[in-house]
């Protein structure tokens, strides 16, 4: 009777858990070696400027941020659920309190870990009550079709 218990108690973690995971990595998006450009913030009272734009880079397990500073970090991906858990390193500029205030935001938003929604040449950033938006730069061409 007790190993009945252990088993159902072991299924039903193993069951909840599960559900509480993201993504597989098979529908998560892929971001090696892409390039974004910020176009939109939603539920925070920043600016995107227009020039020079603010991007967004994944290279060789790094995300690198440029809005006035450039900046850099390991980031971990874990299906649709992206962090980057031992923070940036960058430059120390100072810019416009605009772009300033862009990149602590991004900062403190990227560390603390964001949802991942990608759709085409659309990419999304979810968390703190905040959604940020980007436009894909440089995609791979497509061959032509004969």
């Amino acid at each position: 009777m007790s190993k009945r218990i252990v088993f159902s108690s072991l299924l039903i973690a193993a069951i909840a858990t599960g559900c509480a995971m993201p993504l597989s990595s098979r529908e998560a998006p892929a971001l090696e070696d892409t390039n974004w450009h910020l176009v939109a913030i939603s539920g925070a009272e920043l600016t995107v400027p227009g020039e020079p734009p603010v991007e967004l880079r994944f290279m060789d397990g790094r995300v690198n941020f440029h809005g006035c500073n450039a900046l850099s970090g390991r980031y971990i991906q874990e299906g649709n659920w992206l962090s980057v858990p031992k923070g940036f390193v960058g430059t120390r500029m100072s810019c416009a309190p605009a772009l300033m205030t862009l990149d602590a935001t991004a900062t403190k938003l990227l560390e603390s870990g964001v949802r991942l929604k990608r759709e085409g040449d659309r990419l999304s950033l979810e968390g703190q009550g905040q959604t940020w938006q980007f436009q894909r730069q440089n995609a791979p061409k497509q061959p032509a079709q004969q």
